[in-house]
């Protein structure tokens, strides 16, 4: 039987529309993420007893949170398709480059809206005013993407593997090392309210673009295998 491909938009698009579709109905990401969230940001200001902390810590306490709650979730992209049997499925009909595309998507939204949930409680819970905006945004945008871009690729590397969870994090934490330590930097300068330089933004930028261009070479070769 001939091998019956769609087209690269067609498989993107059906790809993402099947993983929302999925998540909207069972919202099993969006809830377990938003609990993990909210638990954890409440337990760090727990522990604070009330105190505000510096611009460094409360950027670092951030990203840990961010951090962690794509940990918690983001495998599950290829680790569902691997426990429902329709990974194959997806290999035999799916292009590649479009399926790491339309998970990849799928991941940076559903990161998007937990970013959305844990600023305003963080904001309230530490007690903190944000001076500047935009590049706060340009920084949680550029952030995530990166962490997604990385995520799915490693989320693929262990969907097969024993002990999904714990390997999951342990092969992403060191990839993202370069973009993670930047945006926690970065973030507590907007706390600060100094200014970033324009090279800040641009390692950011430039590390989103070389993860996406080095997953696109590296998941065709994982994804045949």
């Amino acid at each position: 039987m001939p091998k019956r491909q769609l087209p690269w938009h067609s498989s993107l698009w059906a790809v993402m529309q099947k993983d929302l579709r999925c998540e909207l109905r069972s919202r099993y990401a969006v809830s377990s993420l938003a609990m993990f969230a909210l638990v954890t940001v409440a337990s760090i200001s727990m522990s604070l007893a009330g105190l505000s902390p510096s611009s460094d810590l409360a950027a670092a306490l951030l990203w840990v949170v961010l951090f962690f709650c794509a940990m918690a979730g983001l495998a599950r992209v290829f680790i569902s398709e691997q426990e429902a049997g329709t990974l194959f499925v997806l290999q035999f009909y799916g292009r590649g480059q479009a399926v790491l595309f339309g998970k990849l998507i799928f991941n940076t939204l559903l990161l998007m809206a937990v970013t959305v949930l844990v600023i305003p409680l963080f904001i309230v819970l530490m007690n903190l005013a944000i001076p500047q905006w935009i590049p706060l945004l340009a920084v949680l945008v550029l952030g995530n993407i990166g962490i997604a871009a990385v995520a799915t690729l490693t989320a693929l590397m262990v969907c097969q593997a024993g002990g999904k969870g714990s390997l999951f994090a342990v092969i992403t934490f060191p990839l993202l090392l370069p973009q993670y330590l930047t945006v926690i930097a970065a973030t507590g300068k907007i706390l600060e309210n100094a200014c970033l330089s324009m090279q800040d933004f641009w390692f950011m930028a430039g590390y989103d673009i070389t993860v996406l261009i080095a997953s696109s070479i590296l998941f065709d070769y994982l994804w045949c295998d």
